[in-house]
């Protein structure tokens, strides 16, 4: 009977790797792709509806925060939840939301609406795809998908980014909203292939999902507002959630992952590294376009090379990362992604081929990162606590990096940083503001490095030399 068993989940192993995992691949495209033709046409949203980059950076922002409640939210559901019942509900709430979207365009605040359904459908990848892979592909394949998931986010940004800057010149940005219907075509394949097995029984903590969603609104708004009054309600909220997650025996924010060895110092690193990728991706649109005079469609093309360069070397992450080693990976990627930082930051305003040159550099950088950091990651994690310690993860980077993205709206509409401190052209719009961003981004990197070597690559590179003695000594 063991050995059938074995037998039977060695076959739904199979099943999941040789014919669902490129569709649900392909899902976590069209997030990607959504997400970055949104990032690019909020110019064209501001410019409709009159707003501020600070205003119109809720576009991208709820998307960041729903993404990142939902994706804790279905990532504590594997544990108890098939991954057929996730995915297939994800992909219908996903095209549910875009269809919205289209219908109720004529109004920002119902378009923020509806992006907020759209990526609780969307929130199914950021949530799922990490736990999947760790769960049913060997560990020995474990980098290799993470490289093609880092691939697909690369080629899909770079398509996004393409499309993205065509639909808003050349139609209007509002049928952005149509283009995820193509996700429909997944269902039938995760209908028959996902695992529709179960685990644990557990109580979903829908009233902590809704304190919590409720209390990045408040913080978003807090920082988009610059309102004293609201961020003191946000606090309220945040010390009545902590006392309320304390007292149930399964909160949708699990402090007990905080016990499991350099969780915390990971996290921290996280969200230095992907802030920085975040609150890039929102601000390139509007410095090429000040600082160059460039239009979306010419924007939309500079990613081009960058991503399907990045899309390469997705392709290879995987086999880098095995050949030299999960802490090689990451500080190389970090060191591309910095060199490719200082480039905008110091050559801002420069010929324009510098910023074609940086934003390659920069989207490379992170594919070989996302490989090395988060095989390194997940590595920490107890087999039975994958999931709720990834529903943490999702939870905290994606309300942070929401957070962040704000912040950033906040500062290039305003002249805090509009300062010269580098010798780039004068004369050029916001040119001083924009180079000091990246300058800080920059710095965010640096610390990012430091920290992971601090707390986790030391170690890791002493443990290792400890297995390979005693190796050596048993040979």
């Amino acid at each position: 009977m063991g050995q059938d068993r074995q037998t039977d989940n060695s076959s739904v192993n199979s099943k999941v790797i040789l014919i669902a995992m490129p569709w649900v691949i392909f899902l976590l495209f069209m997030q990607v792709f959504n997400e970055n033709v949104f990032s690019l046409v909020t110019p064209k949203i501001a410019e409709d509806f009159a707003i501020t980059p600070g205003t119109v950076s809720w576009v991208v922002t709820i998307g960041g925060l729903i993404l990142g409640v939902g994706g804790a939210i279905y990532a504590a559901l594997s544990d108890s939840i098939s991954f057929r019942k996730l995915f297939v509900f994800g992909v219908v709430t996903f095209v549910a939301g875009s269809l919205l979207g289209f219908i109720v365009q004529g109004s920002f605040v119902l378009v923020v609406l509806a992006r907020a359904i759209q990526c609780m459908g969307a929130a199914v990848i950021p949530g799922c795809f990490i736990v999947l892979v760790r769960r049913y592909a060997p560990k020995e394949q474990q980098p290799l998908y993470l490289g093609y998931g880092t691939a697909m986010y690369q080629l899909s940004a770079g398509i996004g980014h393409i499309i993205g800057g065509y639909v808003a010149k050349y139609f209007s940005w509002t049928f952005s909203f149509l283009l995820p219907l193509v996700v429909l075509i997944t269902l039938p394949v995760f209908l028959k292939y996902l695992p529709d097995e179960t685990g644990k029984k557990g109580k979903l903590d829908i009233i902590g999902a809704i304190i919590l969603t409720v209390l990045s609104t408040v913080l978003i708004l807090a920082v988009t507002r610059k309102d004293m009054v609201i961020g003191l309600i946000g606090l309220v909220i945040l010390a009545f959630f902590i006392l309320y997650s304390k007292k149930r025996t399964d909160p949708i924010l699990d402090l007990s992952v905080f016990r499991i060895k350099t969780y915390t110092p990971l996290l921290l690193v996280s969200i230095l590294i992907y802030c920085v990728q975040s609150a890039f991706f929102f601000i390139f649109p509007f410095f090429i376009r000040d600082v160059y005079s460039a239009g979306i469609e010419v924007i939309g093309l500079m990613f081009v090379p960058a991503n399907f360069g990045a899309f390469i070397s997705g392709m290879l992450a995987g086999k880098i990362t095995n050949k030299i080693g999960k802490l090689k990976a990451f500080y190389v990627g970090t060191s591309i992604v910095l060199a490719g930082m200082l480039m905008f930051g110091i050559f801002l305003g420069m010929n324009i081929i510098y910023m074609w040159i940086a934003l390659a550099l920069f989207g490379i950088g992170y594919t070989i990162i996302y490989s090395g950091f988060y095989t390194s990651f997940t590595g920490l994690l107890p087999d039975d606590r994958v999931g709720i310690s990834m529903s943490v993860y999702n939870l905290i980077t994606k309300i942070i990096l929401s957070l962040f993205v704000a912040l950033v709206g906040i500062l290039i509409s305003q002249d805090t940083l509009d300062f010269k401190l580098l010798p780039v052209p004068e004369g050029l719009k916001h040119v001083h503001l924009y180079s000091n961003v990246c300058l800080l981004f920059s710095l965010m990197l640096v610390v990012g490095m430091v920290l992971f070597e601090v707390f986790y690559g030391r170690k890791e590179r002493q443990r290792l030399a400890s297995e390979t003695i005693v190796e050596q000594e048993a040979v």
